[in-house]
């Protein structure tokens, strides 16, 4: 008899498991995706489509057979999947995949939810936000956008739009926005760009949406406001999973579930290993490692493949802002040691061990990192 394998979600780390899976004897793979929503590369979401620069059907993923139904709760016991057209879905193993939802600006600030209803208010996460900032921008020369949020993604839009003509502005909670997720000094840096580049407004957060005619009024905390054609919140991403799992599912060193038959990989895993905090890694090519990772965890327990060992992430990844090039792989974080200031580069350790690195205009630098991560800085200096 077959060993059923379904896998929720048809992201990078989805793709990657089924990818990673299809050649294992004895193994049938049930991928699911969401309802009336074909594998698409969520990078190229900012990147491309919402700027103009490809059709929505040109970041599709090709090559893999999905049953478009959202997973809308998992039954750990029965080992069952119920789907949003309300068929089930048995399950020997399940790797549960299904990514990442914005964070949004809640309901419970003033004029939020009318502002959302007309489109001036949007996340940039799907490809059908991708495709409402587009036709909005469409009909506008020089629009005023207003990027909430200050982030690899938000600053990254924020540096597409200025490029294609758009006045925005960048507004951000932090005074000093990346600082926690690649320390001051990048954070120093990319700052300086910001503000040489486009308007900043650090350390506001916004308290009130008003719809003024074609307007879009957005209050600050500081009793100020900015007029806007369009408002694109980007203040990360929070675990997106079915019942049970609504916050997230957390994994061992080797993305098990602590529920029998349970894998997670991607945005959706939370991470708890080493004694630190928890975390989450929510980027395309950690993901799509992640999910392959975690393919190979079961097929061990299956007794179908070798132990991979413990998850090590060191994928890298490059975001282009301002003309300058923010690169990091691994798990980068707050603490950091400045290694090198031309080119800048910060290597983030735990324990004396590093567990990733960032810089900015020093991608080489940066990747050479790779192979010397989570091994003990006296052993990559050999």
């Amino acid at each position: 008899m077959p060993t059923h394998v379904v896998i929720l979600g048809a992201g990078a780390a989805g793709t990657a498991a089924a990818r990673a899976l299809a050649a294992a004897d004895g193994v049938e793979v049930a991928l699911v995706g969401r309802t009336a929503e074909a594998p698409y590369n969520r990078t190229l979401v900012n990147k491309g489509v919402a700027i103009g620069l490809l059709r929505p059907d040109q970041a599709a993923v090709p090559g893999f057979v999905v049953r478009s139904d959202s997973a809308e709760r998992i039954d750990p016991e029965a080992r069952l999947v119920a789907l949003e057209s309300g068929a089930t879905l048995p399950y020997d193993a399940l790797l549960v995949a299904t990514g990442s939802a914005p964070r949004r600006i809640g309901d419970a600030v003033p004029g939020a939810a009318a502002a959302v209803a007309v489109g001036r208010l949007t996340t940039l996460h799907s490809l059908d936000d991708a495709v409402r900032v587009r036709d909005m921008l469409a009909t506008r020369e020089s629009a005023r956008v207003v990027v909430l949020g200050a982030g690899l993604v938000a600053a990254e839009t924020a540096s597409l739009l200025h490029e294609r003509g758009h006045r925005v502005t960048l507004v951000a909670r932090a005074d000093l926005p990346g600082a926690s997720a690649f320390g001051v000094a990048v954070a120093t840096r990319l700052a300086e760009h910001h503000r040489q580049t486009v308007t900043t407004r650090f350390g506001r957060t916004p308290t009130s949406f008003a719809l003024e005619g074609d307007e879009l009024i957005v209050g600050l905390d500081d009793g100020t406001s900015l007029r806007a054609d369009l408002a694109i919140v980007g203040h990360g991403t929070t675990p997106a999973a079915p019942t049970p799992f609504t916050d997230g599912v957390v994994t061992d060193t080797r993305l098990r579930a602590p529920v029998a038959g349970v894998y997670a990989a991607g945005g959706v895993a939370v991470h708890h290993d080493d004694g630190s905090a928890p975390w989450r890694i929510d980027h395309w090519a950690d993901a799509a490692a992640q999910g392959e990772h975690a393919a190979r965890t079961l097929l061990h327990d299956l007794g179908l493949s070798a132990d991979p060992g413990p998850y090590l992430p060191r994928s890298p990844y490059t975001a282009n802002i301002h003309g300058s090039v923010v690169a990091a792989v691994g798990r980068t974080g707050a603490d950091g040691t400045l290694v090198s200031t031309d080119p800048l580069v910060v290597v983030h350790e735990r324990d004396g061990v590093p567990h990733g690195a960032s810089g900015l205009d020093a991608v080489p630098a940066v990747f050479s990192w790779m192979d010397r991560l989570h091994r003990p800085q006296s052993e990559t200096r050999r």
